[in-house]
């Protein structure tokens, strides 16, 4: 006996389309929402209500470049750190503060707040993290 064919995976949402292109890359052209919306068979309208909607919902925190930092000359870390879970929040909102933090994520881990640091010439990351996690830790 073989087994049951799998259900054939639903076919991706309007908006799944939209997050899933968004990450790619945005067109510099004048109307940049425009060419993603036509990519994903939407109007520019129908693009920018979910991309709002999205972000009212926090799914979406920000539309940004992000830069080649090592062809810019900046070094970059994934930094490990650990808080104690009633200040992660805290501890999250200053490391965030940092120009040169993209993102971060809560982790079920010892170490419990990760997060990406790029810096400039000259600036060690090394010691950048040390301070954000030193700072973060006396929130």
């Amino acid at each position: 006996m073989t087994a049951p064919a799998a259900a054939p995976k639903p076919a991706p949402t309007p908006r799944e389309q939209l997050l899933n292109r968004i990450q790619r890359d945005i067109p510099i052209t004048r109307r940049p929402y425009a060419v993603i919306a036509q990519d994903v068979g939407l109007t520019e309208a129908e693009a920018l209500s979910i991309l709002r909607e999205v972000k009212a919902e926090g799914v979406l925190r920000q539309v940004s470049a992000i830069f080649d930092t090592r062809t810019l000359g900046y070094q970059s870390s994934l930094v490990a750190a650990v808080h104690d879970e009633d200040q992660l929040d805290a501890g999250a909102e200053i490391v965030n503060a940092h120009p040169g933090v993209s993102h971060n994520y809560k982790r079920n881990h010892d170490f419990n707040l990760w997060y990406t640091i790029a810096v400039p010439p000259r600036v060690t990351s090394r010691r950048t993290c040390r301070n954000s996690t030193n700072s973060a830790a006396r929130a």
